[in-house]
């Protein structure tokens, strides 16, 4: 597979309710409106960003229908983007679950419920935000998520390069999924045939 220009998706964040809930459901936008015969267009609006990633999840994917985003509580105007990311699953017919971290240690531990008790299909991380993308949490989740057998939907290159399967970046107007092959085949993700010429493979550093 050949790529073509590549850059990174401008990720927003968002706030959910204090632990591990449902996201409330948001009004509908122009802006996250999924077009039923492909991708959403590609825009400099950064909000397009979480709905193309759901997008492309659902075309790799296409039985998830609940996806767990964990990540740090605090962020920058996090209730305006749940809605958003909220719109995002709900473009795909699926529901999304937050888990909201105040530290490292946390993460673990809203992963368990996130997989446990609302039993999600895929983990979102949404942006490095000096928690989620920590060492120790990066590769727990890395770890855990191919163990289960589940999509980690990476918010930058480097944690493809670290091991998770798979992030997708934007540049000029054009879409890349970046994908680790070895991840991918162990949690199903598989690229149709119509999205591999914007495919890069990916081989993990260690």
């Amino acid at each position: 597979m050949r790529m073509r220009s590549l850059g990174f998706l401008s990720l927003l964040v968002a706030f959910v309710a204090m632990g591990t809930a449902p996201a409330p459901a948001g009004p509908s936008s122009t802006a996250d409106t999924t077009p039923a015969d492909g991708p959403p267009p590609t825009t400099a609006s950064q909000s397009a960003g979480l709905v193309q990633q759901m997008f492309f999840l659902n075309k790799m994917r296409p039985d998830v229908e609940r996806v767990g985003l964990i990540w740090k509580k605090g962020a920058a105007n996090q209730e305006k983007m749940i809605e958003r990311a909220n719109r995002a699953v709900a473009a795909i017919q699926g529901k999304l679950y937050v888990g909201y971290v105040e530290d490292k240690s946390g993460v673990a531990e809203q992963f368990r419920v996130l997989t446990r008790k609302h039993d999600v299909q895929a983990i979102w991380v949404i942006e490095n935000d000096g928690i989620v993308n920590a060492s120790a949490p990066r590769k727990y989740l890395i770890k855990n998520t191919i163990k289960k057998g589940i999509p980690l939907v990476a918010p930058s290159r480097d944690w493809v390069d670290a091991g998770a399967p798979v992030t997708i970046a934007k540049s000029g107007g054009a879409i890349q999924i970046l994908l680790n092959e070895q991840a991918a085949k162990a949690t199903a993700l598989k690229v149709p045939e119509k999205y591999q010429s914007n495919t890069e493979l990916i081989a993990s550093a260690n």
